[in-house]
């Protein structure tokens, strides 16, 4: 069985306690009127009782003397007759024995009532089969030993409270009626737009990244439109870089897999041809000195790697570290290889300045891109590391004026294994990581790498640091 959805649910929820107040109201006040309509007829028969009781005492003190019982009984009787063309009937007893009475037979043939002398009591009674009020109490002027009681049809009374019955619960049917029909108009009309809302979390549920919710107010329902539109972009944007990222990923795998191929196939070439070969002491020193390359390779690529998961994972203990000196040592350590390819590295007068950070890092960030410049160069090139003061943040620029980058080698610059010069990479040992382990640096220290670069005219390097 299908679950109700919730604007039926807040219909039905609703309608029941229109329903539940409708009809609790519409009964409290039936009984609220019938109860002072109750009251007044009370108020009105203890008059009449009581105006009839003070005339009839009278009168009957006046025939009292005479001591006749049939005196008596035909001055009731006269008062009987008398008041039963207004609607008041009679009972008029003395000592428990009957003057007098036009009353209607009751249940057990008993109308009487429990009178005090200068006390009223009241009650309702079904007489003939119909409802009655009696009011009775003695006589007043001394003749407590005879009791009046007064009735008064309530039949009339009662078909009127039936009637204003009948009234109020075919004009609150209608009402609750009309109410169900418009509160499920409009709560219908209501829920559309959170289904349209919900149908577009199914699409973009089902792989539809591109479906956006139409915000057509701006109330509650409006504002979540807009809320799941957000939503939906930041989805989109992290679907994309989860894409992105799984394909660098994927490319970093396949590269590293060809990286280490190359070298695990000459170790274990190698390593055949020294175990069965009988070769001379010179063949086998050229072999060892190859195996050793060539492991030593492996393991650079293995502490590259290792370095990029800990920046990834590990947090770095930062301290003032004055560029300056880092940018000396660096050249400094540079220079061997960059004499022995013909490339001049400069470093331009620059003013003390600090950052925060961590030197080792920061030394092996910058010697990253400034080998890779004496790299990017040929025999008489070269390479300018200068540190520029721009406001508020230092940049460390280094340029160099080699072969350049075309615009598909600049926007891949930085995936780790990726080498724009494959050949000449790997006849220098490296393995792609170098750029990679460099943007990762810079992440760290709240740094922005960027490149610039044109074929043929060399390329600049910039490490900003906008926290100092």
């Amino acid at each position: 069985m299908r679950s109700l959805r919730f604007w039926q649910k807040a219909y039905l929820l609703t309608l029941a306690l229109f329903l539940a107040a409708l009809y609790g109201g519409v009964a409290f006040i039936g009984w609220q009127n019938q109860q002072q309509t109750m009251a007044s007829e009370v108020e009105k028969a203890r008059g009449e009782q009581s105006f009839v009781a003070q005339a009839l005492a009278q009168d009957l003190a006046a025939v009292e003397g005479g001591n006749t019982r049939l005196q008596k009984a035909s001055l009731a009787r006269s008062y009987g007759t008398y008041y039963a063309q207004n609607g008041i009937l009679l009972a008029v007893s003395q000592n428990g024995e009957e003057l007098f009475s036009n009353l209607p037979v009751g249940e057990g043939d008993d109308v009487a009532l429990a009178a005090e002398a200068g006390r009223q009591s009241w009650s309702l009674r079904t007489l003939d089969n119909a409802p009655y009020l009696l009011v009775a109490s003695a006589l007043p002027g001394g003749l407590d030993d005879y009791t009046l009681v007064c009735g008064r049809s309530m039949e009339q009374l009662h078909a009127t409270w039936a009637r204003m019955r009948t009234t109020l619960v075919v004009s609150s049917t209608i009402v609750s009626v009309v109410l169900a029909a418009g509160l499920f108009l409009v709560l219908r009309r209501l829920a559309k737009p959170l289904e349209s809302l919900a149908g577009v979390a199914d699409e973009f549920a089902a792989g539809n990244y591109a479906v956006r919710a139409e915000k057509r107010s701006d109330d509650e329902v409006g504002m979540l439109a807009a809320s799941l539109n957000a939503m939906a972009d930041a989805a989109e944007r992290d679907i994309v870089e989860i894409r992105r990222v799984a394909e660098q990923n994927a490319r970093m795998a396949a590269n590293l897999s060809h990286e280490i191929r190359t070298p695990l196939t000459a170790i274990r070439g190698y390593a055949e041809y020294l175990r069965i070969a009988e070769a001379t002491d010179d063949e086998r020193e050229s072999a060892l000195r190859y195996l050793t390359e060539q492991s030593t390779r492996l393991q650079g690529i293995a502490q590259r790697i290792l370095q990029l998961s800990s920046l990834e994972h590990d947090d770095v203990e930062f301290e003032p570290v004055e560029l300056g000196g880092v940018v000396d040592q660096v050249a400094g350590s540079v220079r061997p290889l960059a004499g022995q390819r013909g490339v001049e590295v400069s470093v331009e007068p620059f003013s003390p300045v600090s950052v925060p950070g961590d030197a080792i890092l920061l030394e092996s960030l910058f010697t990253n891109l400034v080998e890779n410049a004496v790299r990017a160069c040929e025999p008489g090139g070269r390479v300018d590391v200068a540190i520029e003061a721009r406001g508020t943040s230092v940049a460390v620029r280094v340029t160099d004026d080699g072969r350049g980058l075309a615009p598909d080698e600049l926007a891949r610059l930085g995936e780790p294994f990726y080498r724009p010069d494959k050949a000449r990479s790997r006849e220098a040992g490296g393995a792609g990581l170098g750029v990679a382990l460099s943007y990762e640096i810079a992440r760290v220290h709240a740094a922005e790498l960027s490149f610039a670069s044109e074929p043929g005219r060399g390329t600049a390097a910039t490490v900003l640091f906008t926290g100092s």
